[in-house]
């Protein structure tokens, strides 16, 4: 899959607009810092954006490392190390000069071979000292079934130490669906966020709510850069959607959203 489009919102207490952008970093206004640290939470759409950002950044000439602290798809077109510690990552990194060239931005895939053709994470400190071998690290934190919204549980997500950002994740075909089929985790939105789900629809006022709150998206985040991104974009009504929930996300954090779709292969 790649980015197909990516919009930013505009006009919020007025008439509300997007606003299409060249790319997807510089729609989420990252600073560019060294040896980064990002990590991606919430539903679906989290490894799609990963890669895409991953892809960019490369084209930018950075060295780019793709990992999890959770479980992600083993990406059969990327070049990947198996590795459970950060040493072998590196050993591996030594002797490869377009690695330390400059010349050419680069991608890595790093992690441990899991069950389903899954790669899982090295442990935390492990994963943590895979910055010092990059430019910007990129991290899948967060599983949700491939579900577009979800609620947490205690110990999720599982971010790293030294995070600059966090980028949280939902689909926007999440919105007008039963929260059974659309939300992972879904009943646990009682104990979170106070409320009776029974046969009712996710409203855009519950999704951003979840988005931005301690007890969904954010939490774990509330002390680092945190953006927003609503994916699967494609169509006008989701447009329209998307627009919706960014209304309900307050102007300060509208202007931290973005919405994305990709192309299918």
């Amino acid at each position: 899959m790649g980015l197909k489009n990516v919009y930013t919102f505009h006009g919020y207490g007025e008439k509300p607009a997007v606003t299409r952008r060249d790319s997807l970093w510089e729609a989420l206004g990252f600073p560019l810092k060294d040896h980064m640290v990002i990590c991606l939470t919430g539903g679906g759409g989290k490894t799609t954006t990963m890669f895409s950002l991953a892809d960019e950044l490369a084209a930018m000439g950075k060295r780019v490392i793709v990992t999890t602290s959770t479980h992600t798809f083993y990406p059969e077109d990327r070049k990947v190390v198996l590795a459970d510690r950060a040493d072998t990552v590196k050993d591996f990194l030594k002797d490869r000069e377009e690695w330390h060239s400059g010349h050419a931005g680069q991608v890595l895939v790093t992690g441990q071979p899991a069950a389903e053709g899954k790669l899982k994470g090295m442990a935390l400190q492990e994963l943590e000292q895979l910055s010092s071998l990059t430019d910007v690290l990129l991290v899948e934190a967060d599983g949700a079934k491939r579900l577009p919204l979800k609620i947490p549980k205690e110990g999720e997500p599982v971010l790293l130490k030294g995070t600059y950002g966090v980028i949280g994740c939902a689909g926007l075909d999440a919105i007008g669906s039963p929260w059974e089929e659309k939300c992972f985790r879904w009943e646990l939105a009682e104990s979170a966020f106070g409320w009776q789900t029974g046969k009712s629809l996710i409203t855009p006022d519950q999704a951003a709510r979840i988005l931005v709150s301690s007890n969904g998206t954010r939490k774990g985040a509330e002390s680092m850069e945190y953006r927003i991104l609503l994916n699967k974009a494609d169509h006008e009504n989701r447009l329209s959607d998307g627009i919706r929930v960014m209304e309900c996300l307050g102007e300060d954090w509208a202007r931290r959203c973005v919405m994305t779709s990709f192309f299918t292969s």
